[in-house]
């Protein structure tokens, strides 16, 4: 069956990648605040506190992208922020080493990236805005994947 490329559509497309970005990017301001909070190699702080800074910027932009088509973000559930946190928690309260924190963030920056690479393949009719906010937040995730292999 084929899809239709009508308004209404596309609109749909739309919201789906934008609230997907506003997803990822608040469980990267989420899970960098509480990893800001456990580390003390500064480097590694440093990073991390622009990590969150860019996930920010690209949330503000994907919930003002939404504004623009009258509509609002859908964040992480409480119950997948909740998940998130008892995840951290339970990863680090023997291990708070740069390199387990690092190979956390690769792990989620990995899915986050993959979770991406899906909304562009489930919502092809978005618009090119949508799709440049979905690119810079993947782009965002396979920098910081890349940097933390220096972690490791």
């Amino acid at each position: 069956m084929q899809r239709r490329n009508d308004q209404n559509h596309g609109d749909s497309d739309n919201e789906a990648v934008l609230n997907e970005v506003v997803r990822n990017t608040e469980m990267g301001k989420n899970t960098t605040e509480q990893l800001i909070h456990i580390t003390d190699d500064r480097q590694l702080k440093a990073s991390l506190l622009s990590q969150q800074r860019q996930f920010r910027q690209l949330n503000q932009k994907a919930h003002a992208a939404l504004a623009a088509l009258g509509t609002h973000g859908h964040g992480q559930s409480k119950m997948a922020k909740m998940a998130t946190t008892m995840g951290i928690k339970s990863k680090t309260m023997t291990d708070k080493s740069s390199r387990n924190l690092a190979d956390m963030l690769i792990q989620g920056a990995t899915q986050g990236y993959t979770d991406c690479e899906m909304a562009r393949r489930d919502h092809p009719n978005a618009s090119t805005g949508a799709m440049e906010l979905l690119d810079q937040l993947q782009t965002l995730e396979q920098d910081i994947a890349r940097e933390m292999k220096n972690y490791l």
